[in-house]
């Protein structure tokens, strides 16, 4: 019954609360070696300004968790793909590498990388159905290592910024603050009309009981 209606992320707490243990407990958990953030479009993608709009929004989401774990990345590298489930379309797949002069984290270089990376993937006349942003050769932030001819005074204020972006998303909700380079009505968004209910981390969709 609980599977059937919460799935079995519900069927894991409900367990736990039992006192029969599901996951790992991980003391010290292993540093993240890579960091990926990938969608399938709510419809097929056809003109660049999309694609545009969906990479940057998937870099912004990227560079965001990688603040979070305090990490910077050394490489950017941007995938697309067509529907490979529709043969009798023309299939084109491909991915593009960008490596920055120096190890970041903030949502301007790691979109702007993103963007250039689209540039040089996109071909006309397809109808793409995926895209993603994969983040690799990540490093503590404490322990990169800086560029010789670097501003220390416009990185730290770059790092300010990113971290009043992160508190007002935080604080008023995802998405708040952002690039306007993600779009605003974003119609390729994935569609989202059938998902679960958050029964574990939003207190309007608790499950009730009668």
């Amino acid at each position: 019954w609980i599977k059937q209606l919460m799935g079995i992320v519900g069927v894991r707490l409900v367990q736990e609360l039992r006192g029969i243990s599901c996951l790992p407990l991980e003391l010290c958990p292993p540093p993240r070696k890579s960091c990926c953030v990938s969608r399938s479009f709510g419809r097929p993608v056809d003109a660049i300004s999309d694609l545009k709009e969906a990479v940057a929004t998937y870099g912004a989401r990227a560079a965001a968790k990688v603040r979070r774990d305090e990490l910077k990345a050394g490489v950017v590298t941007v995938f697309i793909t067509t529907n490979r489930f529709k043969p009798d379309e023309p299939q084109y797949a491909n991915s593009a590498v960008v490596q920055l002069l120096q190890p970041a984290n903030d949502t301007f270089t790691l979109v702007q990388a993103s963007l250039r990376a689209v540039e040089r993937l996109y071909r006309p006349r397809y109808q793409y159905k995926k895209a993603g942003v994969l983040l690799t050769e990540l490093s503590p932030t404490a322990l990169v290592q800086k560029e010789l001819f670097s501003n220390p005074a416009q990185q730290e204020r770059r790092g300010a910024l990113m971290r009043t972006v992160d508190s007002l998303n935080q604080q008023f909700g995802a998405g708040t603050v952002f690039c306007a380079a993600e779009g605003v009505k974003k119609e390729w968004g994935m569609r989202s009309q059938r998902k679960s209910s958050c029964y574990t981390t939003r207190w309007q969709e608790l499950l009730i009981v009668y």
